[in-house]
């Protein structure tokens, strides 16, 4: 594989404008189950190739406690995700082929929750309205390809597939753009099974939340805390 150390010609996925470190609530349902996460992002002013993303999970209340935290670092080439849940006796690092996948028991795919691209992938086409990727494929991993369509206009990441040993498994796509006033941060989002034809509609329920970069330095559920008291 290729390891990339170079940024991608497009914004950073779930992009606010102009606010180095936020948050957000969404919502969404699976059946008739609603679900409630928080959403926050940092980027490191002195490397803005850094980021840190961290989602926690409110409802439903059987996952309140689980989080997922995610560190990237483009220009090194690396990318870590540990998710957690009250299970758990601690948090568990996320296998590189796994990112691929979803946190468990929602349909929250991690590579939508990344800032940028896997940093370890073979790269096929990148034409400026679309890019395809390919990760795996050798050894015991399965062959994953990622078509992504970008819209010059937004210059952003607006549609997603995720192909596993030639099968399309998911598909993410940005169902409404948010406005100038809130960074231009998608307000919709839709997320679907073809296999099962099991489809998840995100919507973002609060404007993105200005945050100290010192909150992201504080243990989970502190973090949450904070979040929470601000945002719900």
């Amino acid at each position: 594989m290729t390891r990339h150390r170079e940024p991608e010609p497009i914004r950073p996925n779930l992009w606010a404008d102009r606010l180095p470190s936020y948050a957000f609530l969404v919502e969404a349902a699976i059946g008739r189950n609603p679900m409630r996460y928080v959403m926050a992002r940092w980027f490191d002013q002195e490397d803005p190739k850094r980021a840190r993303t961290v989602l926690f999970v409110l409802k439903p209340d059987v996952l309140f406690g689980t989080y997922v935290r995610i560190a990237e670092d483009v220009v090194a080439g690396e990318v870590s995700a540990h998710t957690f849940l009250p299970t758990m006796a601690k948090p568990m690092r996320v296998a590189d082929v796994m990112l691929f996948d979803c946190l468990p028991l929602t349909d929250v795919g991690y590579v939508d929750l990344m800032a940028w691209p896997h940093p370890l992938r073979d790269n096929e086409n990148d034409d400026g309205t679309g890019r395809t990727y390919r990760f795996g494929g050798h050894d015991d991993l399965p062959s994953i390809v990622v078509t992504e369509q970008v819209d010059a206009g937004h210059a952003m990441v607006t549609a997603r597939r995720v192909h596993r040993d030639g099968i399309c498994t998911r598909t993410w796509e940005i169902t409404e753009h948010g406005a100038a006033a809130d960074g231009n941060l998608p307000l919709g989002i839709r997320v679907a099974r073809p296999q099962t034809g099991h489809v998840t509609d995100f919507r973002r329920a609060t404007a993105p939340l200005p945050v100290p970069g010192e909150v992201f330095d504080l243990e989970a559920q502190p973090m949450r805390e904070w979040l929470v008291a601000r945002l719900a």
